[in-house]
């Protein structure tokens, strides 16, 4: 087996449709099909089966994409390595970042690395956490930047900043002006929250059940897509009280358009993690980039 019949493969596993990976890879069909029939002859399995208009893979299959992507990632880890070796700090850098990392810093990070290794190609993409985590077990990824704690074993992750969560009101709101707040009394108001699935709310609808309590949300807003700016908007127009990321109200806080409401017995924080996929970890380009965000991180004071 080559390396040309094992992307080819993989494109074909993952986007499920022998033509578009055709499309992709700009091979012809009939030179594609040959290429994944010699794979499957050569293993002597049945690597895809066709259901409806997709193809699916077998049993077979799945482990082989599995063992295709590391040998992949390998290979790819390899020419970086000897690039690096021979002075040509060139090449292709995949980012994702969840949406904490996406709207603090992670954007201005990426461009002030560009600037300083112009013969890097860097992809940013800002998504969840879950389908971040997801795609850099695939392969799509080099590094993320996770909002929560990567479950797979199959990734190294290295706590990166903690920030405290904190709970906002207009500052006219009669528990804004009070010292302290029982969570008993909070839980009373209505909120404004980020989608379901995202770690702030996670942790909030969590710590209220821990304690029998429930969240009164009179207004939902998707984080990834302006989220933020939406959440604080709403909350200073009276729609409701949030939680967020100290660091995302600093401004309005500063500025005196929204307040921070203390609550007695309430610590909650969020950490960002550097993530990246142990076959991967070695990379020199993943390296290049890992340093120049600690180092970014200690001289900009990114959040």
């Amino acid at each position: 087996m080559t390396l040309h019949q094992l992307k080819v493969f993989v494109a074909v596993a993952k986007l499920g449709s022998f033509t578009q990976a055709s499309e992709t890879l700009h091979i012809s069909q009939p030179s594609l099909s040959s290429l994944v029939s010699g794979l499957a002859r050569e293993l002597g399995a049945k690597l895809f089966e066709r259901l409806g208009n997709k193809m699916h893979l077998t049993t077979a299959g799945e482990r082989v994409l599995v063992r295709a992507e590391e040998i992949l990632a390998k290979a790819d880890g390899i020419k970086e390595e000897i690039g690096e070796l021979t002075g040509l700090k060139k090449g292709r850098i995949r980012v994702g970042g969840s949406g904490l990392s996406g709207a603090s810093f992670l954007t201005v990070a990426v461009q002030a690395f560009r600037k300083n290794n112009p013969e890097i190609d860097v992809f940013l993409k800002i998504e969840g956490s879950g389908v971040l985590e997801k795609q850099l077990l695939e392969g799509e990824l080099d590094l993320a930047m996770l909002g929560r704690q990567p479950q797979s074993s199959l990734l190294a992750r290295e706590p990166y900043h903690e920030e405290e969560v904190v709970a906002i009101a207009p500052p006219s709101h009669p528990l804004a002006k009070r010292r302290s707040v029982p969570l008993e009394l909070l839980a009373q108001e209505l909120f404004v929250m980020n989608n379901k699935g995202s770690v702030i709310r996670d942790t909030v609808e969590r710590t209220f059940a821990e304690r029998g309590l429930s969240l009164k949300i009179a207004l939902e807003v998707n984080i990834l897509f302006g989220g933020r700016d939406a959440i604080r908007a709403a909350v200073a127009n009276g729609l409701g009280i949030a939680f967020v990321t100290h660091c995302h109200a600093r401004a309005d806080i500063k500025a005196g358009r929204l307040k921070v409401v203390k609550v007695a017995d309430l610590k909650l924080r969020r950490t960002l993690y550097m993530a990246t996929h142990k076959n991967r970890q070695k990379s020199p380009l993943v390296q290049v980039l890992r340093d120049f965000l600690w180092t970014f991180k200690k001289a900009e004071g990114a959040f």
